[in-house]
Protein backbone atom coordinates (compact mmCIF):
# COMPACT_ATOMS: atom_id res chain seq x y z
CA UNK A 1 0.00 0.00 0.00
CA UNK A 2 0.92 3.90 -0.82
CA UNK A 3 1.09 6.35 1.75
CA UNK A 4 0.97 9.94 0.14
CA UNK A 5 1.48 13.01 2.80
CA UNK A 6 0.28 16.35 0.87
CA UNK A 7 0.47 19.78 2.15
CA UNK A 8 -2.25 22.47 0.73
CA UNK A 9 -0.44 24.53 -2.26
CA UNK A 10 -3.07 27.21 -3.56
CA UNK A 11 -6.06 25.77 -4.45
CA UNK A 12 -4.37 22.78 -4.20
CA UNK A 13 -2.00 19.74 -2.91
CA UNK A 14 1.11 18.76 -3.40
CA UNK A 15 3.01 15.86 -2.33
CA UNK A 16 5.53 15.82 0.37
CA UNK A 17 6.62 12.29 1.16
CA UNK A 18 5.51 9.19 0.15
CA UNK A 19 6.47 5.63 1.55
CA UNK A 20 4.63 1.89 1.60
CA UNK A 21 2.80 0.54 4.40
CA UNK A 22 -0.09 -2.04 5.26
CA UNK A 23 -3.95 -1.49 5.75
CA UNK A 24 -5.90 -4.54 7.35
CA UNK A 25 -5.02 -7.81 6.78
CA UNK A 26 -8.39 -8.28 4.48
CA UNK A 27 -7.58 -4.36 2.63
CA UNK A 28 -10.51 -2.01 2.67
CA UNK A 29 -14.39 -2.03 3.82
CA UNK A 30 -16.62 -0.89 0.95
CA UNK A 31 -17.75 3.18 2.05
CA UNK A 32 -19.76 3.08 5.22
CA UNK A 33 -19.22 -0.99 5.52
CA UNK A 34 -16.60 -1.04 8.31
CA UNK A 35 -17.54 -3.60 11.08
CA UNK A 36 -15.79 -5.06 13.91
CA UNK A 37 -13.45 -8.36 13.24
CA UNK A 38 -13.25 -8.16 9.56
CA UNK A 39 -10.06 -7.34 9.70
CA UNK A 40 -10.45 -4.37 7.18
CA UNK A 41 -9.70 -0.88 7.50
CA UNK A 42 -12.83 1.87 6.88
CA UNK A 43 -13.14 3.67 3.88
CA UNK A 44 -13.16 7.41 3.99
CA UNK A 45 -11.54 10.99 4.77
CA UNK A 46 -11.49 11.40 9.15
CA UNK A 47 -9.86 13.96 11.02
CA UNK A 48 -6.87 14.01 13.24
CA UNK A 49 -6.85 15.42 16.53
CA UNK A 50 -4.97 13.55 18.87
CA UNK A 51 -2.50 10.97 19.67
CA UNK A 52 -0.32 8.27 21.44
CA UNK A 53 2.41 6.43 22.47
CA UNK A 54 6.15 6.59 24.98
CA UNK A 55 6.84 9.92 24.96
CA UNK A 56 5.78 13.14 22.98
CA UNK A 57 7.65 13.15 20.24
CA UNK A 58 7.10 17.45 19.22
CA UNK A 59 3.37 17.32 18.29
CA UNK A 60 0.82 19.30 18.01
CA UNK A 61 -2.32 17.27 18.17
CA UNK A 62 -3.22 16.53 21.89
CA UNK A 63 -1.11 13.58 23.10
CA UNK A 64 -1.25 10.75 25.64
CA UNK A 65 1.71 8.68 26.96
CA UNK A 66 0.79 5.63 27.32
CA UNK A 67 1.05 4.09 30.78
CA UNK A 68 0.26 0.47 32.42
CA UNK A 69 -3.48 1.44 32.71
CA UNK A 70 -3.89 2.93 29.49
CA UNK A 71 -7.05 0.83 27.53
CA UNK A 72 -8.90 1.72 24.02
CA UNK A 73 -12.25 0.80 24.55
CA UNK A 74 -13.47 -1.96 22.60
CA UNK A 75 -16.32 -3.41 24.98
CA UNK A 76 -20.02 -2.33 23.87
CA UNK A 77 -20.41 0.29 26.72
CA UNK A 78 -19.72 4.03 27.43
CA UNK A 79 -16.18 3.93 26.67
CA UNK A 80 -16.45 1.95 23.10
CA UNK A 81 -13.75 3.42 21.17
CA UNK A 82 -12.82 5.81 23.61
CA UNK A 83 -9.36 5.99 25.54
CA UNK A 84 -9.76 5.39 29.33
CA UNK A 85 -7.50 4.17 31.86
CA UNK A 86 -8.77 1.02 34.07
CA UNK A 87 -8.62 -2.93 34.12
CA UNK A 88 -10.66 -3.20 31.21
CA UNK A 89 -13.03 -5.63 29.75
CA UNK A 90 -11.99 -8.76 27.03
CA UNK A 91 -12.21 -5.94 23.89
CA UNK A 92 -10.83 -3.36 25.16
CA UNK A 93 -7.26 -3.00 23.80
CA UNK A 94 -4.27 -2.80 26.55
CA UNK A 95 -2.36 0.09 25.06
CA UNK A 96 0.46 -0.78 27.06
CA UNK A 97 1.40 -4.23 25.61
CA UNK A 98 1.01 -3.05 22.12
CA UNK A 99 3.07 0.10 22.41
CA UNK A 100 5.96 -2.47 24.12
CA UNK A 101 5.13 -4.96 21.13
CA UNK A 102 6.30 -1.83 18.83
CA UNK A 103 3.03 -1.02 17.51
CA UNK A 104 1.89 1.43 19.79
CA UNK A 105 5.51 3.14 20.00
CA UNK A 106 4.05 6.24 18.00
CA UNK A 107 0.26 6.25 17.11
CA UNK A 108 -2.21 8.91 15.31
CA UNK A 109 -5.70 8.28 16.23
CA UNK A 110 -7.80 8.76 13.32
CA UNK A 111 -11.39 9.62 13.82
CA UNK A 112 -13.33 6.91 12.61
CA UNK A 113 -16.37 6.45 14.12
CA UNK A 114 -16.01 8.95 16.97
CA UNK A 115 -16.39 12.32 17.16
CA UNK A 116 -15.71 15.13 16.24
CA UNK A 117 -16.29 13.44 12.85
CA UNK A 118 -19.55 11.01 14.21
CA UNK A 119 -21.26 10.19 16.64
CA UNK A 120 -19.89 6.34 17.02
CA UNK A 121 -21.83 3.22 16.92
CA UNK A 122 -21.29 0.19 18.29
CA UNK A 123 -20.14 -2.22 16.16
CA UNK A 124 -18.98 -0.36 13.35
CA UNK A 125 -15.00 -0.95 14.81
CA UNK A 126 -13.17 1.07 17.27
CA UNK A 127 -9.34 1.88 17.89
CA UNK A 128 -8.54 2.95 13.90
CA UNK A 129 -5.15 4.58 14.33
CA UNK A 130 -1.90 5.48 11.97
CA UNK A 131 0.66 3.35 13.96
CA UNK A 132 4.03 1.93 13.99
CA UNK A 133 4.92 -1.58 13.05
CA UNK A 134 4.89 -1.62 9.45
CA UNK A 135 2.62 -4.89 9.32
CA UNK A 136 -1.03 -6.11 8.22
CA UNK A 137 -3.40 -5.14 10.85
CA UNK A 138 -6.52 -5.39 12.02
CA UNK A 139 -7.85 -2.23 10.30
CA UNK A 140 -4.95 0.18 11.53
CA UNK A 141 -2.79 1.73 8.74
CA UNK A 142 0.62 0.56 9.57
CA UNK A 143 4.20 1.58 8.65
CA UNK A 144 7.59 2.54 9.88
CA UNK A 145 7.97 4.35 13.36
CA UNK A 146 10.04 7.11 11.08
CA UNK A 147 7.18 7.94 8.84
CA UNK A 148 4.67 7.99 11.88
CA UNK A 149 6.94 10.13 13.95
CA UNK A 150 7.39 12.52 10.64
CA UNK A 151 3.38 12.53 10.37
CA UNK A 152 3.14 13.23 13.97
CA UNK A 153 5.42 16.27 14.46
CA UNK A 154 4.04 17.95 11.20
CA UNK A 155 0.50 17.53 12.21
CA UNK A 156 -2.37 19.92 13.23
CA UNK A 157 -5.46 19.32 14.71
CA UNK A 158 -7.90 18.46 12.01
CA UNK A 159 -5.53 17.25 9.74
CA UNK A 160 -7.69 14.33 7.15
CA UNK A 161 -6.42 10.81 6.75
CA UNK A 162 -7.84 10.28 3.24
CA UNK A 163 -7.83 6.30 2.70
CA UNK A 164 -9.35 3.61 0.88
CA UNK A 165 -8.88 1.81 -2.71
CA UNK A 166 -8.32 4.39 -5.17
CA UNK A 167 -11.39 4.08 -7.08
CA UNK A 168 -13.26 4.77 -3.32
CA UNK A 169 -11.90 7.59 -2.79
CA UNK A 170 -11.19 9.63 -5.67
CA UNK A 171 -12.88 10.77 -8.49
CA UNK A 172 -12.20 11.65 -12.07
CA UNK A 173 -11.91 15.70 -12.69
CA UNK A 174 -14.16 15.30 -15.73
CA UNK A 175 -16.98 13.74 -13.45
CA UNK A 176 -20.35 15.68 -14.49
CA UNK A 177 -22.65 16.64 -11.66
CA UNK A 178 -23.54 19.98 -9.33
CA UNK A 179 -20.52 22.60 -8.99
CA UNK A 180 -17.96 21.57 -6.21
CA UNK A 181 -16.35 25.09 -5.49
CA UNK A 182 -15.83 24.25 -2.13
CA UNK A 183 -13.81 21.11 -2.65
CA UNK A 184 -16.58 19.22 -0.57
CA UNK A 185 -18.54 16.15 -1.90
CA UNK A 186 -20.92 16.43 -4.85
CA UNK A 187 -24.12 15.46 -2.54
CA UNK A 188 -26.79 18.68 -2.23
CA UNK A 189 -26.10 18.73 1.62
CA UNK A 190 -21.89 18.44 1.71
CA UNK A 191 -21.72 18.64 5.78
CA UNK A 192 -24.06 18.77 8.94
CA UNK A 193 -23.15 22.22 9.22
CA UNK A 194 -24.54 23.10 6.45
CA UNK A 195 -27.69 25.43 7.21
CA UNK A 196 -31.17 24.23 5.49
CA UNK A 197 -34.47 26.11 4.87
CA UNK A 198 -37.74 26.90 3.01
CA UNK A 199 -39.06 29.32 1.47
CA UNK A 200 -42.89 30.58 1.56
CA UNK A 201 -42.85 29.21 -1.97
CA UNK A 202 -41.85 25.90 -0.70
CA UNK A 203 -38.02 25.81 -2.56
CA UNK A 204 -35.47 24.32 0.18
CA UNK A 205 -32.68 26.34 0.12
CA UNK A 206 -29.02 24.87 1.31
CA UNK A 207 -26.18 27.32 2.62
CA UNK A 208 -22.93 25.72 2.34
CA UNK A 209 -20.68 25.82 5.41
CA UNK A 210 -17.34 27.39 3.81
CA UNK A 211 -15.38 25.43 7.08
CA UNK A 212 -14.03 28.83 8.34
CA UNK A 213 -17.15 30.09 10.57
CA UNK A 214 -19.31 31.69 7.76
CA UNK A 215 -21.76 30.25 5.30
CA UNK A 216 -21.32 30.30 1.44
CA UNK A 217 -24.03 31.00 -1.08
CA UNK A 218 -27.23 29.66 -1.06
CA UNK A 219 -28.11 26.61 -3.61
CA UNK A 220 -31.80 25.71 -4.47
CA UNK A 221 -31.85 21.75 -3.97
CA UNK A 222 -35.31 20.98 -4.10
CA UNK A 223 -39.03 22.17 -4.55
CA UNK A 224 -42.98 21.55 -3.16
CA UNK A 225 -41.03 21.51 0.88
CA UNK A 226 -43.47 24.65 1.51
CA UNK A 227 -46.21 22.14 4.34
CA UNK A 228 -43.37 20.17 5.41
CA UNK A 229 -43.93 20.83 9.30
CA UNK A 230 -39.99 19.75 9.92
CA UNK A 231 -37.08 18.81 7.87
CA UNK A 232 -33.91 17.31 9.56
CA UNK A 233 -30.04 16.44 7.71
CA UNK A 234 -29.59 12.92 9.03
CA UNK A 235 -26.93 10.19 7.50
CA UNK A 236 -30.48 7.64 7.91
CA UNK A 237 -28.54 4.58 5.99
CA UNK A 238 -25.23 5.13 6.80
CA UNK A 239 -24.12 5.33 3.40
CA UNK A 240 -21.98 8.58 4.12
CA UNK A 241 -24.19 10.84 2.63
CA UNK A 242 -26.81 12.79 4.47
CA UNK A 243 -30.60 12.90 3.70
CA UNK A 244 -33.26 14.56 4.66
CA UNK A 245 -36.13 13.22 7.30
CA UNK A 246 -39.53 14.93 6.44
CA UNK A 247 -42.45 15.91 8.58
CA UNK A 248 -45.90 16.14 6.85
CA UNK A 249 -49.45 17.30 7.92
CA UNK A 250 -50.85 13.72 6.93
CA UNK A 251 -49.36 12.39 9.83
CA UNK A 252 -45.86 10.48 7.45
CA UNK A 253 -42.92 11.06 7.95
CA UNK A 254 -40.09 10.61 4.71
CA UNK A 255 -36.51 10.04 3.86
CA UNK A 256 -34.83 11.51 0.85
CA UNK A 257 -31.55 9.64 0.37
CA UNK A 258 -28.69 12.19 -0.82
CA UNK A 259 -27.14 11.05 -3.86
CA UNK A 260 -23.36 11.29 -3.77
CA UNK A 261 -23.74 12.76 -7.42
CA UNK A 262 -25.93 15.34 -6.04
CA UNK A 263 -30.52 15.49 -5.63
CA UNK A 264 -32.18 12.95 -4.06
CA UNK A 265 -33.24 9.33 -4.69
CA UNK A 266 -37.12 8.30 -3.91
CA UNK A 267 -38.24 9.00 -1.08
CA UNK A 268 -39.45 6.16 0.68
CA UNK A 269 -41.69 6.34 4.44
CA UNK A 270 -40.25 5.93 7.76
CA UNK A 271 -43.24 6.48 9.70
CA UNK A 272 -47.14 6.30 8.69
CA UNK A 273 -49.40 8.06 11.07
CA UNK A 274 -49.46 10.67 14.01
CA UNK A 275 -46.84 12.44 13.52
CA UNK A 276 -47.93 15.26 12.62
CA UNK A 277 -48.60 15.57 16.73
CA UNK A 278 -45.09 15.33 17.60
CA UNK A 279 -41.71 17.29 17.84
CA UNK A 280 -38.97 15.43 16.83
CA UNK A 281 -35.17 15.28 17.31
CA UNK A 282 -33.30 12.71 14.75
CA UNK A 283 -29.92 11.10 14.69
CA UNK A 284 -27.88 8.69 17.32
CA UNK A 285 -29.07 8.33 20.92
CA UNK A 286 -28.32 5.07 21.74
CA UNK A 287 -24.88 4.85 20.68
CA UNK A 288 -25.99 0.59 20.65
CA UNK A 289 -27.85 1.16 17.27
CA UNK A 290 -26.17 1.03 14.50
CA UNK A 291 -28.31 3.33 12.20
CA UNK A 292 -29.78 6.69 13.69
CA UNK A 293 -33.38 6.84 14.98
CA UNK A 294 -35.71 9.49 16.17
CA UNK A 295 -36.56 11.36 19.19
CA UNK A 296 -40.26 12.12 19.51
CA UNK A 297 -41.81 14.49 22.20
CA UNK A 298 -46.06 13.41 22.31
CA UNK A 299 -48.84 15.78 23.01
CA UNK A 300 -49.03 14.01 26.45
CA UNK A 301 -44.74 15.35 27.14
CA UNK A 302 -43.88 12.01 26.69
CA UNK A 303 -40.72 11.59 25.30
CA UNK A 304 -40.51 8.34 23.23
CA UNK A 305 -37.05 6.58 21.31
CA UNK A 306 -38.12 5.29 17.91
CA UNK A 307 -35.53 2.84 16.79
CA UNK A 308 -34.52 2.65 12.87
CA UNK A 309 -33.12 -1.13 12.87
CA UNK A 310 -32.14 -1.32 8.94
CA UNK A 311 -31.71 2.01 7.76
CA UNK A 312 -34.78 1.88 6.04
CA UNK A 313 -38.28 2.81 8.60
CA UNK A 314 -39.00 3.08 12.11
CA UNK A 315 -39.72 -0.28 14.13
CA UNK A 316 -40.90 -0.17 17.44
CA UNK A 317 -40.63 2.74 20.53
CA UNK A 318 -39.79 2.44 24.06
CA UNK A 319 -40.32 5.41 26.57
CA UNK A 320 -37.13 7.14 28.11
CA UNK A 321 -39.18 10.53 29.67
CA UNK A 322 -41.92 12.25 30.90
CA UNK A 323 -43.13 15.81 31.47
CA UNK A 324 -41.45 17.09 28.51
CA UNK A 325 -44.88 19.13 27.56
CA UNK A 326 -43.08 22.44 27.91
CA UNK A 327 -39.79 21.61 25.64
CA UNK A 328 -40.26 21.48 22.25
CA UNK A 329 -37.01 22.83 20.82
CA UNK A 330 -34.73 19.46 22.13
CA UNK A 331 -31.68 18.97 20.35
CA UNK A 332 -28.90 15.99 20.14
CA UNK A 333 -25.36 16.94 20.90
CA UNK A 334 -22.80 15.92 22.68
CA UNK A 335 -21.97 18.52 25.08
CA UNK A 336 -18.86 17.26 27.09
CA UNK A 337 -17.43 15.58 23.81
CA UNK A 338 -16.83 12.35 25.54
CA UNK A 339 -18.51 10.41 22.90
CA UNK A 340 -22.21 10.10 24.84
CA UNK A 341 -24.72 12.19 23.24
CA UNK A 342 -26.72 14.18 25.39
CA UNK A 343 -29.99 16.76 25.21
CA UNK A 344 -29.91 20.15 25.37
CA UNK A 345 -33.22 21.95 25.61
CA UNK A 346 -34.12 25.27 26.10
CA UNK A 347 -37.42 26.18 29.41
CA UNK A 348 -40.04 28.68 28.63
CA UNK A 349 -37.65 30.70 31.25
CA UNK A 350 -34.72 30.62 28.30
CA UNK A 351 -32.62 28.84 30.41
CA UNK A 352 -30.85 25.83 28.77
CA UNK A 353 -30.31 22.54 30.70
CA UNK A 354 -27.89 19.67 30.02
CA UNK A 355 -29.78 16.43 29.84
CA UNK A 356 -27.15 12.97 29.72
CA UNK A 357 -27.05 9.98 29.94
CA UNK A 358 -25.31 6.72 30.15
CA UNK A 359 -24.53 5.47 26.62
CA UNK A 360 -27.77 3.37 26.39
CA UNK A 361 -30.22 5.74 26.19
CA UNK A 362 -31.08 5.96 29.33
CA UNK A 363 -31.41 9.65 31.26
CA UNK A 364 -29.02 9.53 34.53
CA UNK A 365 -30.57 10.30 37.89
CA UNK A 366 -28.71 13.90 38.51
CA UNK A 367 -29.93 17.48 38.91
CA UNK A 368 -30.27 18.94 34.81
CA UNK A 369 -27.00 21.05 34.77
CA UNK A 370 -27.98 25.12 33.50
CA UNK A 371 -25.07 25.69 30.87
CA UNK A 372 -26.82 28.74 29.31
CA UNK A 373 -29.68 31.38 29.92
CA UNK A 374 -31.19 34.12 27.15
CA UNK A 375 -32.20 30.94 24.72
CA UNK A 376 -36.06 31.75 24.93
CA UNK A 377 -35.60 33.36 21.78
CA UNK A 378 -34.24 30.36 20.13
CA UNK A 379 -36.84 28.87 16.81
CA UNK A 380 -34.30 26.16 15.78
CA UNK A 381 -31.21 24.97 17.82
CA UNK A 382 -28.83 22.44 15.65
CA UNK A 383 -25.69 20.45 16.18
CA UNK A 384 -22.94 20.79 14.02
CA UNK A 385 -19.30 19.78 13.05
CA UNK A 386 -16.37 21.16 11.56
CA UNK A 387 -18.05 24.64 10.79
CA UNK A 388 -14.86 26.65 12.21
CA UNK A 389 -12.56 24.51 10.61
CA UNK A 390 -11.88 20.56 10.79
CA UNK A 391 -13.19 19.00 14.58
CA UNK A 392 -14.65 21.90 15.95
CA UNK A 393 -18.17 21.46 17.00
CA UNK A 394 -20.66 24.02 17.82
CA UNK A 395 -24.64 24.43 17.63
CA UNK A 396 -26.05 26.94 15.07
CA UNK A 397 -29.51 28.37 15.88
CA UNK A 398 -31.69 30.64 14.10
CA UNK A 399 -33.71 32.88 16.32
CA UNK A 400 -37.57 34.41 16.22
CA UNK A 401 -36.12 37.35 14.83
CA UNK A 402 -34.29 35.76 12.11
CA UNK A 403 -30.50 36.24 13.19
CA UNK A 404 -28.26 33.21 13.04
CA UNK A 405 -25.77 32.69 15.77
CA UNK A 406 -22.83 30.19 15.91
CA UNK A 407 -21.96 28.59 19.44
CA UNK A 408 -18.93 26.70 20.12
CA UNK A 409 -18.62 24.22 21.75
CA UNK A 410 -15.51 22.68 24.07
CA UNK A 411 -15.56 20.12 26.23
CA UNK A 412 -18.30 21.32 28.27
CA UNK A 413 -17.97 24.51 27.59
CA UNK A 414 -18.44 27.58 25.35
CA UNK A 415 -16.47 29.13 22.98
CA UNK A 416 -17.17 32.87 22.12
CA UNK A 417 -20.26 33.13 19.69
CA UNK A 418 -20.76 34.84 16.23
CA UNK A 419 -23.22 36.09 14.36
CA UNK A 420 -23.35 34.19 10.72
CA UNK A 421 -26.52 35.52 9.28
CA UNK A 422 -29.72 37.75 9.41
CA UNK A 423 -33.19 37.84 7.93
CA UNK A 424 -34.33 34.44 8.30
CA UNK A 425 -37.29 34.98 10.21
CA UNK A 426 -39.28 34.73 6.90
CA UNK A 427 -38.45 31.12 6.09
CA UNK A 428 -41.46 28.78 6.58
CA UNK A 429 -39.19 26.15 7.92
CA UNK A 430 -35.93 25.37 8.97
CA UNK A 431 -33.81 22.27 9.23
CA UNK A 432 -32.40 20.93 11.65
Amino acid sequence: MIITGCVKSGAGYITEWQTTGFAGSQGFSAPGQAREDTYRSPTGSFTVTEALGRRNPGTALRYRAINRSSRWGGEHRATYNQYFEGLGGPADENLWTYMNQGYYEQAAVINYNRLPDASTVLGASYAIFLHAGNVPSAGCISTTLATVTRFLRTSRPGDRIVMGAVGDVFRSVSRTGPADTAGKSLASIHSSSDALSVAPDGTLWNYPTLGNGALGQRAAIGKGWGTARSVSKVDWNRDGILDLLAQWPNGTMTVYPGRSAGGFGAAFTAGTAGWHQMSIAAGTWDTSQRYPGVLARDSAGKLWLYDNPAGRGLAGRRLVGSGWATLANVTIADWDNNGVPDLLAPGRDGVLRLYRQDGRGNFRSEARPQIGTGWGGARTITASTSFQGAGTRGLTVVFHDGAVRYFPMGQGTWGAPSNIGTGWGAFRTLAR
